[in-house]
């Protein structure tokens, strides 16, 4: 059904027109103007297919009307009047109108006039969709073709001969080197995105963004679409000198333009510039060595592969990590700012590079974000954690630097200082919840527990047992064992199955697990029940 507006001052003609189109099934008349500035406006707000228009209104007349909504408007126009005056009709021809009827209107002619235009939108909605068909599918092939390409390459079995014309499907002909980019997605923004039905759409945002910062530098590009969480980027580049063009600013933009404009927090890791197939399999392993050795959660940063950087971030952050969050975790404030600064003014005396005391500083920022994770927040909440990090490389000397990190760990202990308690409370809250949807997964277990929550199962382990004088493995053996029991008694299933059920793979170590806890085994536990 086409829908219909009118748009003419004579009240009695309207009338006439809306008897006439109420009687026709595949035509609905949804508003009415009488003069032209109406007309726009209803035109504006309802979109109608078609538009009946008088020639000479008072206020804006429909000629007026229709130059002011052109070009972007869609609408089919009609124009009426009651003079035969060619010049109108040559304008009305400049403007796309192409029925012009002569009043008083013939309803049959108008009729016709209808079915001819209604033909004609019929026609472009069937090419416009046939267009947006195409290029949907376009964007799918597009996608599996870079999936495609990167899967074959970084499994390094690519022959030269096949390398060649993947890269010419890729888009990629004329480069001979290239580096990749991981784009990690870090916890999403709930209030604005839903991460299990918006997942698509916020795939696509971030390749037309990233696309359009890129670009423009990078002329050979290929975004990957990987993984729920993961994106990757080859770019090719012309030859393989290190001096990557304005690689650290783009993706330091990128990441600011990401979360500030559509709320989409993302990591990027970068690898070396590399040479042929096998060079993007290099680089890939390199992007995620460093991605695999980065202390950074939550954060969104940007880090490239260096060999030196990783081995100093490995030494440093033993000797510095461990300390700081266990006075951190005693709520010791004022240790902790002692601590800070002993280790900046030790570096001080022993005149450290500044590149040296910029990685210190972001290693105290990697254990805020460890601590403030325990509490049970995140970076989006604490935004000082990420400002920090945005700002400790352009600070120019140590007493910067000391002032920002104190600065920032002030803060954190004035807002977590005396919430450390009950935010430990919801993380356990949280952890039991979490056993009591995977109790039936056989892998659950500390290590895997304390990995999904990003906390060291030393920690986890300690402060279950604190809060609830039980440890974990105790609980979730309790809990099984309670659930085993409903089922048994409910449901009847087999022991095997009551096993499985309970995430237990062996039946007959579960039957010892049930004795030990009841002091009956399974099956004397269904006899009982059933005599």
């Amino acid at each position: 059904m086409k829908t219909l507006i009118i748009v003419d001052d004579e009240l009695f003609f309207r009338k006439s027109i809306c008897s006439l189109i109420k009687k026709q099934e595949n035509y609905e008349i949804i508003g009415e103007a009488n003069n032209g500035a109406s007309g726009a406006e209803i035109i504006r707000e309802l979109k109608p297919d078609i538009a009946l228009v008088d020639i000479s209104m008072p206020v804006m007349d429909g000629l007026e009307m229709i130059r002011s909504l052109v070009p972007d408007c869609r609408t089919k126009f009609i124009l009426s009047t009651g003079y035969s005056d060619f010049a109108y009709a040559k304008q009305a021809i400049t403007l796309g109108v192409k029925e012009y009827l002569l009043k008083p209107v013939d309803n049959r002619e108008l009729l016709d006039c209808l079915d001819k235009l209604s033909l004609e939108i019929d026609s472009e909605r069937h090419r416009q969709d046939v267009i947006s068909d195409y290029y949907q599918s376009r964007s799918i092939y597009q996608k599996h073709m870079a999936l495609n390409f990167f899967s074959k390459a970084i499994s390094g079995d690519c022959q030269p001969e096949e390398f060649a014309v993947l890269k010419k499907q890729a888009e990629l002909e004329g480069t001979d080197w290239f580096l990749v980019l991981s784009l990690k997605l870090n916890s999403t923004n709930t209030s604005v995105w839903n991460w299990e039905t918006d997942l698509a759409l916020c795939h696509s945002i971030m390749e037309n963004i990233c696309t359009e910062v890129l670009h423009g530098t990078y002329e050979h590009l290929l975004y990957v679409d990987y993984s729920l969480s993961h994106q990757y980027i080859i770019l090719g580049l012309k030859d393989g000198s290190c001096q990557v063009p304005r690689l650290e600013e783009l993706c330091e933009h990128l990441i600011k333009l990401l979360k500030d404009t559509v709320h989409i927090p993302v990591s990027i890791f970068s690898g070396t510039p590399q040479h042929g197939a096998q060079g993007i399999k290099a680089s890939y392993e390199e992007a995620l060595s460093v991605q695999h050795n980065s202390s950074y959660k939550n954060l969104t940063v940007f880090k490239y592969y260096s060999r030196e950087v990783l081995s100093q971030n490995m030494d440093i952050t033993s000797d510095i990590c461990r300390e700081l969050l266990l006075l951190l975790r005693r709520k010791q404030g004022e240790q902790v700012i002692q601590y800070i600064c002993s280790t900046f003014d030790r570096m001080q005396e022993t005149n450290c590079h500044i590149r040296k005391t910029r990685l210190t500083a972001a290693l105290f920022i990697t254990v805020l974000d460890d601590f403030i994770t325990e509490c049970g927040c995140s970076d989006m909440e604490f935004t000082e954690l990420q400002n920090a990090l945005d700002s400790y490389r352009n600070c120019e000397n140590i007493d910067q630097l000391k002032k920002l990190i104190t600065d920032t760990y002030i803060s954190a202990l004035e807002r977590f200082g005396k919430n450390t308690e009950s935010g430990k409370t919801h993380l356990i809250s949280d952890i039991q919840d979490y056993i009591g949807q995977h109790y039936m997964d056989p892998e659950l277990r500390l290590e895997t527990i304390a990995a999904h929550f990003f906390v060291s199962p030393q920690y986890l382990s300690t402060l279950f047992s604190q809060e609830s004088h039980s440890t974990l493995s105790s609980y979730i053996n309790t809990f099984r064992m309670h659930r085993a029991k409903e089922f048994l008694l409910q449901q009847s299933p087999s022991i095997q199955n009551t096993a499985a059920l309970c995430g237990f793979t062996d039946a007959g170590y579960f039957s010892k697990c049930f004795k030990k806890f009841y002091g009956i085994s399974p099956k004397n536990f269904l006899a009982l029940r059933s005599s």
